[in-house]
């Protein structure tokens, strides 16, 4: 194989979109909300937000369509907080690890440390993030 052309470089950077759901139309997984891949989250986000869509789009009054904005803002308002902590989480991680003060290294270590010796805590951790 042989690369074609000149490679393009994209930063990762957190990508937040004010609205994932308008009038017939939602937003899922990272066309949603973009995580940075340290953590390997950002596909069990799409995922949840396909379940949440799904029983957004499941418990609808016989009223209600499919499309209706106030059916989608039920699954827009259901993902919000777990979709902010994990974009919080994400961009925090990414953030801490890209320091080069002299402190950021001891700062990180310690705190990987300290969560190593908590396995109750790596239990809640893990779980989370495989939801």
């Amino acid at each position: 194989m042989q690369v074609e052309g000149t490679p393009a470089v994209f930063p990762l950077r957190l990508v937040r979109v004010p609205r994932v759901a308008v009038a017939g139309a939602v937003l899922i997984g990272d066309a949603a909300h973009g995580v940075h891949p340290l953590a390997g989250q950002g596909v069990n986000l799409g995922f949840q937000d396909a379940k949440s869509l799904a029983e957004a789009l499941a418990g609808r009054s016989p009223l209600e369509r499919a499309g209706d904005l106030a059916v989608l803002r039920r699954h827009e308002r259901a993902r919000r907080a777990d979709v902010d902590t994990m974009q919080f989480v994400t961009d925090r991680l990414e953030w801490l690890f890209g320091l080069e003060a002299p402190f950021a290294s001891r700062l990180r270590n310690a705190g990987l440390r300290l969560t190593d010796a908590a396995p109750l805590g790596k239990r809640l951790l893990a779980a989370h993030a495989m939801q």
